[in-house]
């Protein structure tokens, strides 16, 4: 039987949304290991754990609306409270987003933003207003491969890269897998954002922004409606949302 590349999308994405989606219960910053938000447990805690991984409901499953509020950070990004907590990097520093699974065939990048929380700190600030956020990293398509593929095959690690010219201070760490499998068809990209607060030391003098969440991405921009099974030309073709990587930073 003949399937044409948009009917294999539809046929993949039905059978990924039996898979299990991922996130990360463990980030690693000069290799000790922080707690960062368990799905499985921790949002049914009593009273509930403050983490560097701010809380998502009990739920690991994809926002299908760049425009909802959870588009910031997590499902349940805006009602629920951050934290009064951070992990603390050196400027140029790596932090490694450990995700607890994530699926194969999920085809898609992996999308990485900061913004500098306000002189109050992180504790009560949802970065979903005004325009603070920039890309400091992405990660497309590479010999062949989807960055979330390479992902899923190394162990659910993705290491973050901080820029060391970045002024230091409170800031927080948006890492994000964009699933395309079903993104052939408008609303059919699957996005899972995760927000990790971060204390910056060192640094220079560089407070970048520009961006917003939402804002940053619209249902019809062409790295949001795509289809991933059109082949290799294509796939080294496409060009993720959110623009470049912000000019300037140094790593």
């Amino acid at each position: 039987m003949y399937l044409n590349t948009n009917t294999f999308a539809i046929v993949a994405a039905l059978v990924c949304q039996a898979a299990a989606h991922g996130y990360v219960p463990t980030i690693i910053i000069n290799g000790k290991s922080i707690p960062g938000w368990d799905v499985s447990k921790d949002g049914y805690t009593t009273p509930q754990p403050l983490r560097v991984v701010r809380a998502t409901k009990p739920d690991s499953g994809f926002i299908a609306d760049p425009k909802s509020g959870d588009i910031t950070c997590s499902i349940g990004n805006s009602k629920l409270p951050p934290g009064p907590i951070t992990a603390t990097v050196a400027a140029g520093g790596t932090v490694t987003a450990q995700w607890n699974t994530w699926p194969t065939g999920h085809y898609g990048p992996v999308l990485n933003y900061m913004a500098k929380c306000p002189s109050s700190g992180c504790s009560s600030w949802k970065a979903d207003t005004g325009s603070p956020w920039f890309k400091i990293q992405q990660s497309v398509y590479t010999n062949g491969e989807w960055a979330s593929d390479t992902l899923a095959k190394g162990g659910f690690k993705y290491d973050v890269h901080i820029p060391k010219n970045i002024a230091p201070g409170d800031y927080i760490l948006r890492h994000e897998n964009l699933a395309l499998h079903g993104a052939s068809n408008i609303g059919g990209a699957q996005f899972y954002p995760v927000c990790i607060q971060l204390t910056v030391t060192g640094g220079g003098s560089l407070s970048p922004s520009g961006l917003s969440f939402p804002g940053a991405y619209s249902a019809t921009d062409p790295g949001i409606h795509f289809n991933p099974y059109q082949g290799d030309a294509a796939n080294k073709a496409y060009v993720p949302p959110g623009g470049p990587v912000y000019s300037g930073l140094q790593f």
